[in-house]
């Protein structure tokens, strides 16, 4: 004997929910993940710019001190100059 079940509107019901619920799941999951990536990426970004606000400091402070030592060389050489000059006179 062959029973020919039917699922009742109930029953159909409840399966349609249960799957919406597995798709919410799957969604917030989802969502969880993607805000722990950006979380992370803008952790990496902050990082970056520091890093570059440092290097960019940096060259600047070097810069400054080769053109300080710049001037520095050009009047020693010029007192050198001076100094060779009234040697000769």
């Amino acid at each position: 004997m062959v029973y020919n079940y039917r699922t009742t509107h109930s029953q159909k019901r409840n399966n349609s929910n249960i799957l919406l619920l597995r798709e919410v799941r799957r969604l917030r999951r989802r969502i969880a993940e993607l805000e722990e990536e950006l979380e992370e990426r803008r952790i990496r970004v902050v990082e970056w710019v520091t890093e570059n606000w440092q290097r960019e400091e940096r060259y600047s402070r070097l810069s400054t001190e080769r053109n300080r030592l710049r001037v520095q060389v050009e009047d020693l050489e010029d007192r050198l100059r001076e100094a060779r000059a009234g040697r000769s006179n």
